[in-house]
Order: C-alpha cells, then sequence, then structure tokens
C-alpha cells in the first residue's frame, strides 16, 4: 500500500472541509491516539490540554465522540469531558451526550461471552504476565508484558476457545479479544452516532474525521468516506491521511479549535 500523507501538511485543504463546527464529527480512539500506548492494559489518562481541546470543539457545536475498546465506564472516567459521545467495548456500549445509556448485547452473546471467559481463566492460571480482561461483551487477553513462550500458548488457547464457543476474534496490539457478534466494531459505533446525529439535528453534508491508532480501527478506515487519520503509522492503513503521535493529535485538534467558526 502506498504511503499516505501527512494530516498537517494538508491542513490548508482538511481546513475549508471542517470550518463550520456543526458539519463536523470528530470521532477518535483512545489508547495509541489520545495516549501514548502503556506497558499495563489499565494504565494512562487524558491530559488536561486533551480534556481542554474536546470540550472547546463539542462545545463550539460539532459532534465529539470517543469510541475505545477498554469498558464504556474505564474510558468515560479517563477523559471525562461532559457532553460527548462515548462508546466502549467497541461499540457494544454507549453513552450520548445527555449520558443516556445504550446496549447493543443480547442475553446469548453475554452467556457465550461468559463461557469463553471461564475457560481462559481456567487455562492461563499460572501463565506469567498474560491477563485475561472480562468486558461482558467481549473478553481480552492481554500479553504485552508476555514471554514468547507464554504469547504463544495464551495464542494457541484464545484460538480454540474462539473455535469451542463460536464466538469471533479480534486481534488488536498485544492483545486478543473474543467478541459476541462480529457485526459490532468500532465502524458499527461510528454508524450508530452518526445516525442518531442525524435525526437528532439532520444537517447534510456533515464531514467525519476519526483518528486512531490500531487494527481494530481499519474497519472505520476502510470504510469512512472523510477524514480517516491512522496515528502512529503510515503504511499498511486504510487511513487517508497520518500523524506521527498523539502530540501530533494535540497539534491538530488545536487546529480544529483555532479555525472552527
Amino acid at each position: 500500500m502506498s504511503r499516505v500523507p501527512h494530516l498537517l501538511r494538508e491542513w490548508p485543504r482538511i481546513r475549508r472541509k471542517i470550518s463550520r463546527p456543526r458539519q463536523v464529527a470528530l470521532l477518535t480512539d483512545f489508547d495509541g491516539s489520545r495516549i501514548p500506548i502503556q506497558r499495563r492494559h489499565d494504565g494512562g489518562y487524558a491530559s488536561p490540554a486533551a480534556r481542554r481541546l474536546l470540550a472547546t470543539t463539542a462545545g463550539r457545536g460539532a459532534v465529539v465522540g470517543v469510541i475505545s475498546g477498554r469498558r464504556l465506564e474505564d474510558v468515560e472516567e479517563r477523559v471525562a469531558v461532559p457532553g460527548l459521545w462515548y462508546a466502549g467495548v467497541h461499540g457494544y456500549f454507549l453513552r450520548d451526550p445527555s449520558k443516556r445509556f445504550v446496549s447493543r448485547l443480547d442475553a446469548t452473546g453475554r452467556a457465550r461471552v461468559a463461557r469463553a471467559a471461564r475457560l481462559l481463566e481456567e487455562g492461563l492460571t499460572g501463565v506469567p504476565r498474560v491477563a485475561v480482561e472480562k468486558k461482558s461483551a467481549t473478553v481480552a487477553v492481554h500479553y504485552r508484558r508476555a514471554s514468547r513462550r507464554g504469547a504463544e500458548y495464551a495464542g494457541q488457547l484464545v484460538r480454540d476457545v474462539a473455535r469451542r464457543t463460536g464466538l469471533d476474534l479480534l486481534s488488536g496490539k498485544k492483545i486478543w479479544e473474543l467478541c459476541a457478534d462480529g457485526k459490532v466494531d468500532k465502524w458499527s459505533a461510528v454508524q450508530f452516532i452518526l445516525a442518531r446525529e442525524r435525526r437528532r439535528n439532520p444537517i447534510a453534508g456533515r464531514v467525519t474525521v476519526y483518528l486512531g491508532d490500531d487494527t481494530t480501527d481499519e474497519s472505520v478506515f476502510a470504510r469512512l468516506r472523510g477524514v480517516s487519520v491512522a496515528v502512529g503509522k503510515r503504511h499498511r492503513t486504510a487511513a487517508r491521511y497520518y500523524l506521527r503521535s498523539p502530540k501530533e493529535v494535540r497539534m491538530f485538534l488545536e487546529r480544529v479549535c483555532r479555525d472552527l467558526t
């Protein structure tokens, strides 16, 4: 895949697309896009500067949301900006700017994930630095800190449990995740948010900006017709633009706030 252009170098052209805030939707991943990747899966909070920029953008009338693989309550606590959309567990659970909760998980999916979690916990007991995280709609296995041997064993078990339970396997950065429904992903979360916003405030020509850094964000990059931005990579991505780091994400948000009219 050919290299994608750097977003800030294309800013004059991008600015013309997103200068009117009520016609903009700004959606972003959290880990790796808002903060650097942490060695522990439970680390990291949005900085005061990031919170201010997101709050300012939303306050000027843009739709602003954070879509994460983390649990909904977790990402809400780590971002802590009122008036935003929050989507947790890749879009299974959402809360809108008025704090109304939405679940896209049914009882059957919940039961299958619970069974998978039991199998994984039993099979991975005693494997050093491999963590099982239960999130109702998914169960995740984190192996960032594991040895090569431990990671290989965990990967074999995850694939076996996926076959036994019929769950969908989602791979991210040093994480495997078994999901209740393969149709629910970050792209479906983006669609859900935009559909709800169109009902509330139908505006023709809304431009959607999405920032992400993980393989789980590629489902959005591959389908979004707006401004898709891969953070930290410029190869092997379907995104239209890239930024090098969360620091450049902050620079981009500063320009958005400065130029929204």
